[in-house]
Parts: structure tokens; sequence; C-alpha cells
């Protein structure tokens, strides 16, 4: 192809300039290749011109050109100027106006050239960025761009018919048409686009190895922020960067201009304006998360990232869904605008999805249509109340929840089994259980028979459950025993190779370290990790490395660490979505408390048993001793019920102290929980009842003859026990009782005073929050543990000091029966006769005898010295600790001077 330009008059010919196609051509660069370069045409020129106003005209006609982006005869391209580069075509180009132009023309002339150059540069923008890749906000950028360039080449034809038609239009006219019309709008879209194409290229020029420190750069930055703001670190943020600039990264750059111009009025309406339409994209995003929990999200720029997760590892997660929630969906750090710097609105956010998201994997809904809501959406992240908007989701999705967690999984009843069950409210079938199994308990935990134990503990707690925990129950069986057989399902006895003792000290040797003094010190992402896991410690390596050491040694009767009862373990796996709720840390918990019950259970059985021998057995009861054996069984009997004593007065703390008080406080705002979602439809306030007759949003198939104890998450059809509550509403009564007829207010004095006031139950709209109710309940854990002296290493120490004391008393008064028999010559003859073998060869001799006694008498009086030591010891430690850590314990000292005042 041959090009030929017009050579002026007198000017020698032009030379051919040969041109070709590029072999791949693109949006940006134009599909010819140039081998040559191009002559231009020489304009006439300007200092031959002393005319103004023909200077004027002939530069007004190049200036409509340069403001589309085209050179003229005297306004050209920079020679720096290269099209085929993304950052010229992006920047525009700059222009050079001809030498000879009057100098006052050539001052405005060159203020009006840089709207060409910001014109150019918005159509480079366009040709470049309008692609998927950048995502919808840029895209939305687009074509706000778009439609401004219409507005700006329609300013320029109304220019161009003045510069034609009107003999009065001049280059002020023009400049100020210009800068009135279009150039701040138009100054301000060119910054923006700068700014986020230099954010691009400096992002994609990133090698991995950089974008690897800048990811842990970021990572402590935000531990940082995280302890500045809320104490704690926030492992629910993804500190990943976007390769491009887009999303929230865009939204930043604006906020930042707006910003900058805050003082003055005609530019902040325009880019705050500007910022409401690009981030209707990001609105509509925020608003399907925040009201139906779903990401539309395909080029991965909003603010809440989904992680997926295979399908082959769904079963994984079957029983650890506390962990798959707090991973599946994560708050990008990357991108914040000032409306989700705060930790609080990141986490009202985060939660409000994902608690929509529960509730839909339980209900089975793919929408919440059916729930004829009145919703009022964001209409813009600068509103005045955004943040009120957000809080009045979030509360939403936690009613959502709680409804669910209260009305369709029987979460009260859930609590009062787990206070029967692990805080022994009603004890009679853990006392039948010790009464069973009281012998094998005593064993050494390695020998005894396991399956013996929890089939005994199975035959009294789990009666009705089948080994594949489904219960085969009357259509007649009240609905109670139903529940309670389904949460006896998650539950699982068993002996473990770690004593109780030892669980305890090694919670209490975690230790501790100063994350934010050590991220000054200038901690790395490596060292961070060594130091958490020197905190927690290699507890389970430890453990079982005493478990193999322990089950090598020789077992003694009388060191209760080898007991099978300090061994026990209560294990439970609650189903999703209560688990949620109810963590696996609660849980163990849970099992902690009840290991220490149900030790001192089995503690005060052993001296019950005690008590039969020495005070009902022919040996003990003889009546025919001397008065010095009569008043060593007496001192014996004295120190057995000063033992009794002080079990009793542990036992009595525990319970009325601590267990019944705390489960009063959490069931009084549980009831008050209960009472609020009572009093409020499901959805919105506003929605109207659901008409007779509607069919079941939650599935229409009710529980079977054969009642699963199993709440599959992926089971979403059995929810009849959600439907019939949600449903039933409309014809609840007002009397208080609930649809099965019961009473909503518990009838059992131990779980709630039957003379509170009703008004005392009602709580803040506020309290209708899944996290604070999860607070309260690990609250109510952590005041029961440290209540306990379970958290405490001395208190510890002593308990289990006093225990071994005990038990090793007991275990030597069972074992006095043939020494008492041996110090009394007629009980010999009578037992010499019935077991001859065991009195054979036995000297009778008054010497023998009173050696023999003396021998009782100095070890009575060891076991005196020894209980009054570790009772003092006690006392002492409680005073110590009660008065720095914990009032409390003035109870239990105050009970046991009362009950010992002569100890010492």
């Amino acid at each position: 192809m041959t090009s030929y330009i017009s050579p002026q008059a007198g000017s020698p010919a032009p030379e051919s300039t040969v041109i070709t196609l590029a072999p791949e051509p693109n949006i940006l660069h134009s599909c010819i290749n140039q081998s040559g370069k191009i002559r231009k045409k020489k304009p006439y020129a300007l200092s031959n011109l002393q005319d103004l106003k023909i200077q004027q005209g002939l530069i007004i006609k190049d200036l409509l050109f340069s403001l589309l982006g085209f050179e003229g005869s005297y306004i050209r391209y920079s020679e720096r100027y290269d099209a085929s580069e993304v950052d010229f075509r992006i920047k525009g180009p700059d222009f050079k106006i001809a030498k000879h132009l009057d100098v006052s023309l050539k001052i405005i002339t060159k203020s009006l050239v840089r709207y060409g150059k910001y014109y150019s540069g918005l159509v480079g923008f366009l040709e470049y960025y309008d692609q998927p890749d950048h995502g919808k906000i840029v895209q939305k950028l687009c074509y706000v761009i778009t439609n401004f360039l219409q507005k700006y080449q329609q300013v320029i034809i109304e220019m161009e018919q003045q510069y034609k038609f009107n003999a009065k239009f001049n280059l002020s006219a023009l400049e100020n048409s210009l800068n009135q019309e279009i150039g701040t709008e138009l100054a301000h879209i060119y910054d923006l686009i700068i700014s986020i194409h230099d954010e691009t290229m400096q992002r994609q020029a990133l090698t991995n190895q950089e974008k690897n420190e800048l990811y842990v750069l970021n990572f402590f930055q935000n531990i940082q922020n995280d302890l500045q703001q809320t104490g704690s670190i926030d492992f629910s943020t993804d500190n990943s960067k976007f390769n491009v600039c887009k999303g929230g990264l865009v939204l930043q750059i604006v906020q930042s201009k707006i910003i900058s111009y805050k003082g003055d009025p005609v530019s902040l309406s325009f880019l705050t304006s500007l910022f409401d339409s690009i981030s209707a994209d990001y609105v509509e995003m925020l608003n399907q998360w925040l009201m139906n929990g779903e990401i539309d999200d395909p080029f991965e720029e909003f603010l809440i990232k989904q992680n997926k997760l295979p399908d082959s590892l769904s079963q994984i997660f079957h029983f650890s869904m506390e962990k798959y929630w707090d991973e599946l969906y994560m708050t990008k750090s990357d991108g914040l605008i000032d409306q989700f710097k705060s930790k609080e609105i990141q986490f009202k956010i985060l939660s409000t999805g994902k608690l929509l998201n529960i509730f839909k994997t339980c209900t089975g809904l793919d929408n919440f249509e059916n729930l004829n809501e009145n919703l009022n959406p964001i209409h813009s992240l600068y509103a005045q109340d955004f943040e009120l908007k957000i809080s009045k989701f979030y509360e939403r999705a936690n009613r959502l929840f709680l409804k669910l967690t209260f009305e369709g999984y029987n979460f009260n009843q859930l609590i009062d089994h787990l206070e029967t069950t692990y805080l022994f409210k009603e004890s009679s079938r853990i006392d039948s259980f010790l009464d069973r199994s009281f012998n094998d308990l005593k064993r050494n935990k390695h020998t005894v028979s396991s399956s013996r134990l929890i089939k005994s503990y199975n035959d009294i707690f789990h009666a009705g459950l089948n080994e594949f925990n489904v219960i085969l129950l009357d259509d007649n069986e009240p609905q109670d025993n139903y529940q309670g057989n389904i949460f006896s399902g998650y539950e699982s006895f068993s002996i473990e190779p770690i004593n109780f003792f030892d669980t305890a000290k090694e919670i209490i040797n975690v230790t501790t370290f100063d994350v934010e003094e050590e991220l000054k010190g200038g901690a790395t992402l490596k060292t961070l990790k060594s130091l958490i896991n020197k905190a927690i410690g290699e507890r389970e390596l430890n453990l079982a490395q005493e478990s193999s050491n322990s089950d090598q040694a020789m077992y003694d009767p009388d060191h209760f660490d080898d007991y099978a009862m300090n061994a026990v373990n209560l294990e439970l796996k609650l189903p999703f979505p209560l688990n949620l709720i109810i963590t696996e840390n609660y849980t163990f918990e849970y099992q902690l408390i009840f290991k220490f019950q149900i030790i001192i259970k089995f503690i005060s059985k052993l001296l019950d048993t005690t008590w039969k021998e020495i005070s009902y057995s022919t040996v003990w009861k003889y009546s025919k001793f001397s008065n010095k054996i009569k008043k060593w069984a007496l001192r014996c009997r004295i120190l057995h019920n000063r033992m009794k004593d002080l079990m009793n007065e542990i036992q009595s703390y525990i319970n009325y102290e601590i267990i019944d008080h705390n489960s009063n406080n959490l069931k009084r705002y549980l009831v008050g929980i209960e009472n609020n979602l009572h009093k409020r439809k499901l959805g919105s306030s506003e929605s109207p009842p659901p008409p007779t007759g509607t069919q079941s949003i939650f599935g229409n198939s009710g529980i079977s003859h054969h009642k699963s104890a199993s709440l599959n998450i992926t089971n979403n059809q059995n929810n009849n026990i959600f439907d019939q509550k949600i449903f039933a509403q409309s014809t609840r009564h007002v009397n208080g009782n609930d649809i099965n007829g019961r009473s909503r207010h518990p009838a059992n004095g131990n779980q709630t005073n039957s003379n509170q006031n009703p008004q005392d139950q009602i709580i803040e709209e506020s309290d209708i929050d899944v996290y604070r109710l999860s607070y309260k309940i690990g609250s109510f854990l952590n005041n029961l543990l440290r209540d306990s002296l379970i958290t405490n290493r001395v208190l510890i120490d002593s308990v289990k000091n006093l225990f071994d004391v005990i038990i090793l008393y007991n275990n030597h008064l069972q074992r006095f029966r043939k020494p008492i028999i041996l110090i009394n010559v007629e009980l010999f003859e009578q037992f010499s006769q019935v077991y001859p073998d065991k009195f054979a060869n036995k000297s009778m001799d008054e010497d023998a005898i009173n050696k023999r006694f003396d021998n009782l008498n100095q070890l009575l009086n060891a076991h005196f010295e020894l209980f009054n030591l570790a009772l003092t010891e006690f006392i002492v430690n409680l005073k110590s600790h009660g008065e720095l850590e914990n009032q409390l314990f003035s109870i239990l000292i105050e009970r046991l001077e009362r009950c010992f005042p002569d100890r010492q």
C-alpha cells in the first residue's frame, strides 16, 4: 500500500512510504506497521503572520483537533510520545506549540491542550481497561467515562459550530466554555485513571518474592491493627493482594480524592457522585450478601471472599463445622474503603452473610422470598444510615439463626441436658452408675475392662439408643424424652490413658507471650509460628509419653493416679449447627467439669462404703473390745467423718455456690432470648403471617417412625420441628405455652428462680446475637472452671493431695479388719475357726497384741497428721489466692474454718 502526502509549492517530491498490516492487531495498537517515518505537511509559518486575529483563528482550529487527541498544524505531539506504548496511550500525549505563536495566545493554548491530553488518556484507558479481568468497578468506571466522553465530544462540536458561525468567538470564550462545562470533571476523571493505572502497573511489576514479602508485611500490619482495635487477632482475614487495581482499591482511590477536595464544593459533589456511580455494583454485591448471603463476584473484587471446599472433604468437616465456617468466608484486607476499616463493621458484614448461609444450609432454603420480608437495602456507601442498616441486617441474620437454634433444635433443652449430664443437676443416674461400677472404677485404668464400664454407662444413660444412635420410640412418647435421647446420641463414654489432674495441669502449663511486643521486635512469620507452638507446647506428645510410662509402671491401689475413675471421659460431639455455638473448646470445658464432679462423687461414694465397713461390720462393731480399742475405733470414725465433712463442703460449694448460681444466670439469659424470639415472627416484624395451609418452606417430610438422632447437615428435609414452630406462631397461646402445650418457663427451681419477676427475663435487642450467646456460654464455663479450683495450679495440687490422703486412709480402713481381729483374743478364736488358713501361726500373747495395737495407733495418728496438714495447706492456699484472684473462695474458706476449727 502506498501513501502520498501533497507537497507544498516549491518543495521536493515526497518520498513514498510502504505500510504493511501488523501480524497481531489488537484494540490498543494500530492494525498497520509503519516501515518508515511519515513526513508531516509543513504549515504556513506564523512568523509571517502579524495579525493576531488570523493567529487566533488558526490556533483555535488546531485546538479543536488537539482537544480530540489529534495533531494540528501548529500543535503537535511531543517527540517522546509513542502511541505503541501503553503508558503513553493512557497518560495521553504531551503537545508542543509553534514557537512563533503570540505569547498571549500561547499561554491560553498551553492551558487548554492539557484537555486533549486528558481526552486521549481516557480513550486509551477505555481501550486497555474495559476488560472483564479488571472487575465490575472498573467496567462501571469505563461506562461512566464513555458517557462523559460523549458529553465532552458534544461540547467540542458546539465549540466548532461557534468557531464557524460566531464572529465574536475567540480563544478566551473557548477557554471559559471548556472550564465551566467539562474542565473540572475531565481533570478529576483523568487524575483518577492515572492513579488506577499506576497502581496496576506497580502490582504487575512485582516479582513473586516481592509479593511474598509484601504478604508477610501486610500480615503483621493486620495483626498489629487487630491488637490495637480489639486486643485479639482476627484469623478470618485474607491478606493476599490483588494483581491489578480493582474493586475496593478503585473506591479507595476515589475516596482519597474526595478527602483531598473537601474544601471545594464543586469537586466534592462531582467526586461523591462519581463514587456512588461506580460503586453501584459493589453496593449491589454488598446487599446480596447482607440480605441473602450470596456472593455475586465473578472477578473476585468484593470485600468477602469465599474459599472453595472440594466435595471430597465435606465429610471431614461434618463434626468440625466450626472450623469449616470459620474458613469458608473471609474478609479481604486489600482494598478496604473507609466505611469498612472498623473491625466491628467487618465482623458484622462477614457474620451476617455467614449466618444466612448457615440458616439456608440447615433449612434447605434457596432464598428468603417466602419469608415476605420488607427489607430496605443500602443505596449508597456514603448514606448516613449505612452503619445502621448493616446493624439491622446483622440483627436479622442473628434472629433467623437463633430462631433456628432455639425453636428448631431446642437449644434450651440442649443446655438443660448438658447441665443434667455434665454438671449433675440431677445426679440419680450418675449415682446409679457409680454404684454399679464402683469396683471397676477402682481398678488400674490400663487393665480395667473399658467395654464393661462403657456398657454400664450406656445402659443407664443411653437407654433406647442402638449402636447406630437411632432411637426407636413410640409416637406417644413425650417429646422431651425424644430430644434428650437425641443429645445423648452425641456422647461417648470412655477411659482415657490420661488422668484428670494431668490434663488440668497441661492446660495451666500453656504459656503466653506478647504478640505485639514480638512484632515490634521484628518477628517473622516463622518466628511467630514457633512462638505459638511454644505457647501451646507439645501437649499431645507429652501426655502420650506419660501414658506410656504409666502403663509400664506397677499398679498401686493406694495411688489415685492409676484409678480408672481418674481417667473417665464423656466425649461430646455436637452436630451442626449447634457446634457453632457450643464449640469444641466449650465441650472440652464441660468434660473437665464432668471429670472433676464425678471424682468428687466417687470419693464420697468411697467414704460411704468405708463408713458401712467401720460402722456395721461384725469386726468393727464388736461389743467386747477393751476401752483403748473402742477409743481407737472412735478416732477412726472421727477422722472418717472429718473427711466426709470436707467432701460434703466441697461438693456443696461447687453445686450451689458455683454451678447453681451461674446456671441460673445463664438460664435467665436464655429464657430472655427465647421470649424475645417468640415475640417476633420469622423474618421482618412487618412480615404478614403465613396463610393457613401454606406449604412448608423447610420441607414436607416428617420424622419417620425410626427417628434418627442425627441432625445431619445434608438432611434438609427432616425439619418439621422447625416448620411446626414457625407456622404455629399464629395459633400460639398467650399463656406462655409452646406448640406442644409445654410451658416455656422451666418448672424446676434449680434452673430458674420460680419467684423471679418475669420482667427480669426481658433482654435488649442487642442481646439477640449468636456470638454474644456463645460468649455468655464461654463465660459461664470459665466461671465454673475458675471457681471450681481447676484452673489454679497450686489449688488443684492441694485438692489432689487431699484426695490422695482420703483415698489412702479409706483403703487402709478397709484393710484393718484382720489387724483388729489380731488384737482381740475372742475375735481371733472365732475367725480362726472359720478361716484357719488365714490365721495360722499367729501369736496372740500380750506383747504381740500390744505391738499390733501400737502399730495401728501410730498409723491412725499418721493419717490424722497427714489429713490436717493437707487440709491446712488447702485452706492457706485458698486464702492466698482468694485475696488476689477470686473472692468467691472466701465462702468455701468460711465453711471449712467453721467445720474444722481444731485443724491445727
